[in-house]
């Protein structure tokens, strides 16, 4: 299974080489949740607070099937 991943903002500094038009790509072997995802990729998931799947919110314990886009985005700050 194949999965495209696009990182958003500070998540970025923890994927070395990583190209914000490109995405990066993961062959698994097994269905795997996105927090398994996020351990391979060594992303703290504290730092993550919208996890977005083919366009749709899921949560952490979500299981990817295959052939998908996951988005990670962090909070937004303002003041």
């Amino acid at each position: 299974m194949v999965l495209k991943v696009f990182l958003s903002s500070t998540l970025r500094q923890y994927v070395p080489g990583y190209n914000p038009s490109e995405g990066a790509e993961f062959s698994m072997n097994r269905k795997t949740t996105v927090s398994e995802l996020c351990k391979l990729m060594n992303i703290p998931m504290a730092k993550i607070k919208i996890v977005m799947v083919n366009g749709k919110s899921e949560p952490f314990d979500y299981e990817l099937q295959g052939d998908e886009r996951v988005g990670l985005f962090p909070p937004v700050g303002g003041g």
